[in-house]
């Protein structure tokens, strides 16, 4: 009933009173536990042995650098090279006028947007052109890198400040060295 008491412990539920005048346990036995402890003990131990197992091939051919673990750098044709080498610099052109317009310009929100749509088209060029030789590559990357930083810096300094001149210094430099890379210095 809803309104009964709980019974005490050792005392049966209202409910569970046999008619018999045998009592019903108060609470359900416990099983037997042996045989399911150690059934237990045997699938833990079976799945640390198996733990340990690929664990032990996973580190043997993590480190195996042997003959037989070879890696292939891929490689381009000169048409391969050549297209990529082009593609850079089409872009690089197009980067490079629309920063001198634009940072020569009177707006300097316009010269920060050129700046950084420069970086970010040869960015996209270097990513989408693996056929492209080192010195292309790495004369890109710095560029935009150095258009990054006009940028950033343009935001914080301006005029004489020497940060903003050692920025600026550095961009021509950075494109002078990718006109050479195109054929243009």
């Amino acid at each position: 009933m809803a309104g009964d008491v709980p019974p005490a412990p050792g005392e049966e539920p209202a409910s569970r009173a046999s008619t018999s005048g045998q009592r019903a346990p108060a609470y359900p036995t416990q099983p037997a536990t042996g045989a399911r402890t150690w059934a237990a003990l045997v699938l833990a131990a079976i799945a640390i042995v198996v733990a340990v197992a690929a664990l032990i091939v996973a580190i043997t051919r993590s480190t195996d650098k042997g003959p037989s673990a070879s890696t292939t750098v891929p490689t381009y044709t000169a048409a391969e090279t050549a297209a990529a080498h082009q593609k850079l610099c089409d872009a690089y052109k197009l980067a490079a006028r629309a920063v001198q317009i634009d940072t020569n310009g009177t707006n300097p929100a316009f010269a920060n947007i050129a700046t950084v749509n420069g970086a970010v088209m040869l960015g996209q060029t270097v990513n989408a052109s693996p056929a492209l030789l080192p010195g292309d590559r790495a004369a890109a990357l710095a560029l935009a890198e150095s258009y990054s930083n006009v940028a950033a810096v343009s935001s914080l300094a301006t005029g004489n400040d020497p940060t903003w001149q050692s920025a600026l210094n550095d961009a021509n430099a950075k494109d002078a060295a990718m006109k050479k890379v195109c054929g243009g210095g």
